[in-house]
């Protein structure tokens, strides 16, 4: 890793958000019903997470398109799924049934580096971020910490 690299791993997420600005984030309530899931899906430009926050913005969770589409197409899903986990796939209704557990998140205070390696060990690709108050405030991509660590985006 260059120089460069780690100094730009050493910025905070913050700091990062800055540099990327402002973009539209998929948020629904935690009573959105499937419809309105899917339509924030359909609108998302890059993202592949819905985030479900309550009525002060905080973060109550993140439903993945890759967990919807198992819920909402459990049929064709494997063989191996349990009984009582296709109950629960096909009753659900609302976005708190369909919300990712464990939900991996981080602070707008913290470094860039933990938290590519928390996306790294977890396998995600995404993750939001929220403030001191548990207020979603934006999102990182992995995508965007290559663009980081590629080159000097920051200012």
């Amino acid at each position: 890793m260059t120089e460069n690299q780690q100094k730009n791993l050493s910025a905070t997420v913050a700091e990062l958000l800055e540099a990327i600005g402002k973009r539209q984030l998929g948020i629904v309530s935690p009573n959105a019903e499937v419809n309105e899931i899917i339509a924030t899906f359909a609108r998302a430009e890059h993202t592949r997470l819905i985030y479900v926050v309550d009525n002060e913005d905080r973060l109550s969770g993140v439903i993945s398109l890759g967990n919807l589409s198992k819920h909402l197409l459990f049929h064709h899903c494997s063989k191996e799924i349990d009984n009582l986990h296709l109950i629960s796939m096909a009753t659900s209704e609302t976005a708190t049934d369909f919300i990712d557990r464990p939900m991996i998140i981080a602070q707008l205070s913290e470094t860039i580096e933990p938290v590519l390696e928390r996306m790294l060990r977890a396998n995600i690709k995404e993750i939001p971020v929220v403030n001191d108050q548990g207020q979603l405030v934006g999102d990182l991509t992995i995508v965007d910490i290559l663009q980081l660590c590629a080159r000097d985006i920051l200012q």
